[in-house]
C-alpha cells in the first residue's frame, strides 16, 4: 500500500505522516508536490492512502483540500484524523541579526501565521511564497541576507540555523490532518462524522437542516460554507458532528436530511483525535 503525502521532507505535512506511520506496518511512502496530486492519486489507485492538511486553528480551512472533496473526489472518505501542534522558527543559512534580514521565504499560511511577528521584527524585509516551509528551508541556502520560515526538523534536514523559535502570532497553533482512501473506519465509540451537503436558496432551509441535529442532541463541532461554483450566493456546507454514520441516530439524521437537502454527501466516520 502506498500512502501519500505533501513533501518535500521537513513540512509538517511529513510530521503527521510520521505520526500515523508509526501504527502502521506495510506500507511504501510516497511524496508529492501539492494537495491535488494527492488526491488524484488515490482517484487512481484505490488501495492508496493520503494525508492532507484540511484546518488551521489560526488561519482556518485550507480551502484546496476542501474544495477537491467537495467537487473532484468521488469515492474518497476520510478514515483518521491527525492534529499537531504548529511551531514556527525563523531560519537561515548562518546566524544573522534581524537588520541583516532582507529577504523572507515560507509558504503562505506560515507567513499568514507569522503576520504580526514579521512586521515587528522584520519590517523592511521582502516576502517571498514557497511551495513548503520545507522547500523555503532548502532555497535559503548560501543566500547571505535571506531567512525561511519553517520547522526545526527542516532546519536539521537542510543543515540550516534557527535564529528564532516559536514565532507563530498565537502560540495554541495546531493543524489538522485527514488521511483519505477508499473507506473510512470502523465503528469505535469515540467517532466523528463529516458530511456536505447543500439547500434550497430559500428563507430558513439552513435552520431546518441544523434543527434536525438539535433534535437528536447531535454535537456539531464545525460548520463552514464554500462557494457551490455553480452560481453566484450559492454555497455548500460542510458539517462535522459527534457520532458514527453506523449509529442509530446518525443514521436516522441521515435519513431525514436526505428529504431536506439538495445536495448530500457523507464523507465519512472516523475516530474523534481528541
Amino acid at each position: 500500500m502506498n500512502i501519500y503525502y505533501l513533501g518535500p521532507k521537513g513540512t509538517f505535512s511529513e510530521q503527521a505522516l510520521i505520526f500515523y506511520i508509526s501504527q502502521k506496518r506495510g506500507y511504501c511512502v510516497k511524496e508529492l508536490k501539492t494537495i491535488p496530486d494527492i488526491i488524484t492519486m488515490l482517484c487512481i489507485n484505490e488501495d492508496d492512502e493520503g494525508l492532507v492538511p484540511i484546518e488551521n486553528s489560526i488561519e482556518g480551512t485550507v480551502n484546496v483540500t476542501l474544495d477537491m472533496l467537495i467537487n473532484d473526489a468521488d469515492g474518497l472518505k476520510i478514515k483518521r484524523e491527525i492534529v499537531i501542534p504548529i511551531s514556527h522558527c525563523l531560519i537561515a543559512d548562518k546566524n544573522l541579526d534581524f537588520d541583516e534580514i532582507k529577504l523572507v521565504i515560507s509558504h503562505p499560511q506560515a507567513l499568514a501565521q507569522c503576520r504580526n511577528y514579521i512586521r515587528r521584527n522584520l519590517p523592511n524585509a521582502e516576502i517571498v511564497t514557497a511551495d513548503s516551509t520545507a522547500k523555503a528551508v532548502s532555497e535559503i541556502k548560501n543566500k547571505a541576507h535571506a531567512a525561511a520560515i519553517g520547522n526545526a526538523r527542516a532546519a536539521e534536514i537542510y543543515g540550516a540555523q534557527i535564529i528564532d523559535r516559536d514565532i507563530q502570532d498565537v502560540k495554541n497553533n495546531f493543524t489538522r490532518f485527514v488521511v483519505l482512501a477508499s473507506s473510512d473506519c470502523e465503528y469505535t465509540g469515540n467517532d466523528k462524522t463529516s458530511l456536505i451537503f447543500s439547500v434550497p436558496n430559500e428563507p430558513g432551509s439552513l435552520y431546518k437542516i441544523l434543527e434536525v441535529f438539535a433534535r437528536e442532541n447531535v454535537n456539531m463541532t464545525k460548520i463552514e460554507s464554500r462557494p457551490s461554483r455553480r452560481k453566484m450566493g450559492e454555497y455548500v456546507f460542510w458539517v462535522d458532528i459527534e457520532g458514527h454514520r453506523c449509529d442509530n441516530r446518525i443514521n436516522k439524521i441521515l435519513g431525514v436530511l436526505m428529504g431536506k437537502t439538495e445536495f448530500l454527501k457523507v464523507l465519512g466516520s472516523y475516530p474523534k483525535y481528541m
